[in-house]
């Protein structure tokens, strides 16, 4: 890796790749505030916009009101992996990779090369607030911590994702963002999570746990257990299944009968993982991420005491309100999870690197 050092030695040139479907309106707004909002010197960056098929006009939008702007037409909406289009191209020392509808404060490009200068880092994650509401941390409800990342935002040396090969193919949407971080721990890089700089998502604040959204809890099911078989050490890829549908058997006693549909996904996915299995070579990010990434948790290291729950489960299971049992859950016990495993949660800027068989 002798090019960090190398690229890290003068102000670096950036490449920002936003991927786009149908989101017109959002991305004029995103490139509007990357470009002409940024405090980072305009003649260092440069702009690709993927257009995933859209048939909004994103892309002939793109070609009117900012000229500068390399636009590249996909035929056809391959999803998340479109982004691989514009890291092929990509010409500068980072890539600031961006969802259509995401975009950095002003000080956030500069403040997080100079951290990632510092830190002598690979990769930079940032926090991520809701632009309807300015106090809801996306990252806060469902979080990645050091051990993956919010894929809105996330910036990048342009020779790590070249190496990684960009995001897999086989996943449409969801979970990519962990599926390229197994692969970029082993290969040895160093990831920085940098929450003092906070990404603005152009997105409404979720509604959990108020509901319960089945097409993306079917989603993530299937492309988890695709990870774990594809990417994990045999012990731990079987023990995160067992997780998983240990998960989705709770979930559909006690909050919502639909959550027993995303069994057969999980499995159809694990089965999927096997067949393009290329797991981790250190066993020590496979480990880590077994123990202590939420997603594959086992459901006891989340949930209340096993004589607590028996005694609780017929009252909930009867009263039918699976929000009240859902909002009831102790905090305590998820937050001591989180608590337990600091280091991989931090609060403020952190690195994490694997070293080992590579």
């Amino acid at each position: 890796m002798s090019t960090r050092a190398d690229s890290q030695q003068r102000t670096a040139n950036v490449t920002i790749v936003f991927l786009v479907y149908n989101r017109r309106e959002p991305l004029r707004e995103s490139l509007r505030r990357m470009l002409e909002e940024s405090d980072y010197d305009r003649e260092r960056v440069d702009v690709i916009v993927v257009d995933n098929a859209s048939d909004d006009g994103s892309a002939a939008m793109v070609e009117e009101e900012f000229p500068d702007v390399r636009v590249i037409r996909r035929a056809q909406n391959c999803g998340v992996s479109g982004w691989n289009d514009g890291f092929a191209v990509a010409r500068g020392d980072w890539v600031l990779a961006l969802d259509d509808d995401c975009y950095l404060p002003p000080d956030g490009l500069r403040r997080a090369l100079e951290a990632a200068e510092e830190r002598k880092a690979d990769l930079v994650s940032f926090s991520v607030r809701s632009s309807f509401d300015d106090e809801y941390r996306f990252d806060a409800t469902y979080r990645t911590g050091l051990l993956s990342f919010w894929g809105c935002a996330v910036l990048a040396r342009r020779e790590v994702l070249q190496a990684l090969g960009g995001y897999d193919p086989e996943i449409f949407v969801w979970a990519n963002e962990l599926e390229l971080m197994l692969r970029f721990f082993d290969r040895g890089y160093r990831h920085l999570h940098l929450p003092e700089v906070t990404a603005v998502h152009m997105k409404a604040p979720g509604n959990w746990p108020h509901g319960f959204d089945l097409p993306s809890y079917r989603i993530n099911a299937k492309h988890f257990a695709y990870i774990a078989a594809k990417l994990l050490r045999p012990r731990d890829a079987v023990q995160a299944l067992i997780a998983l549908l240990a998960n989705s058997t709770r979930d559909g006693v006690r909050l919502d009968r639909n959550a027993f549909k995303a069994l057969r996904p999980a499995l159809a996915g694990f089965v999927h993982g096997l067949r393009q299995r290329d797991p981790v070579a250190n066993p020590e990010v496979s480990r880590a991420f077994r123990n202590n990434f939420e997603s594959y948790a086992s459901p006891w290291w989340l949930t209340r005491p096993v004589g607590e729950l028996v005694r609780s489960l017929p009252r909930e299971v009867v009263r039918g309100d699976v929000n009240r049992a859902r909002r009831e859950a102790p905090p305590g016990r998820r937050e001591q999870y989180f608590s337990e495993r600091a280091r991989y949660y931090p609060k403020s800027a952190d690195t994490l690197e694997f070293t080992g068989p590579a």
